[in-house]
């Protein structure tokens, strides 16, 4: 039987580092910043959109303004809303299709509030780590700085939201090993 495992968390919580540890175990991994980052890419109308979003009175069919829209969506909860509107479908309905084969996954996605998008059967493992390691690890691994976190970190649900809308949660303070330890022990599951 093939499983789903979904790996969210907030910012700095550990989620890459546990997608690339059940990559090595033979999951295959679709990080989804970067596969909506491809979508964008690649969609006239999504790239329309967002162009008209931001203001931005181009096309954007040269070099997409990465850093604009961060800014935009990270600026207040109505502007990733409405970010959100313009590519969440797309993003869900490609996403779905990509994820119907026989192939085990582990897809990471921070937006916990989305995550009933996935039709597909589906195990979610939230990933929580402390304010301050998860602010230093931002900062450190990012090349981010402070305020950056701050704000986005704003825009992030409750520990509570995570840990209520998740099948399991493993808290990552600064032990990998042992967050590694107890994916293990949930992939073996029966």
């Amino acid at each position: 039987m093939r499983n789903i495992y979904i790996i969210t968390g907030p910012i700095g919580s550990g989620k890459s580092s546990a997608c690339k540890f059940l990559k090595k175990h033979g999951f295959k991994y679709i990080n989804s910043d970067k596969f909506a980052k491809d979508i964008i890419r690649s969609n006239k109308t999504i790239k329309k959109n967002i162009s008209r979003l931001l203001n931005l009175h181009k096309d954007l069919s040269g070099r997409i303004p990465w850093k604009k829209i961060r800014n935009f969506i990270s600026n207040n909860t109505e502007n990733k809303r409405k970010y959100n509107a313009i590519i969440h479908d797309v993003f869900y309905k490609l996403l779905n299709e990509k994820i119907n084969n026989e192939y085990d996954y582990v897809i990471e996605i921070p937006l916990i509030e989305t995550i009933d998008k996935i039709k597909q059967k589906k195990t979610i493992i939230c990933i929580l780590t402390d304010y301050k390691n998860r602010k230093e690890r931002f900062v450190k691994n990012k090349y981010k700085n402070e305020p950056q976190f701050e704000t986005l970190n704003k825009l992030q649900e409750s520990h509570e939201f995570y840990v209520k809308n998740s099948d399991y949660v493993i808290y990552n303070n600064k032990r990998i090993d042992a967050m590694n330890n107890k994916l293990i022990s949930i992939i073996n599951k029966p």
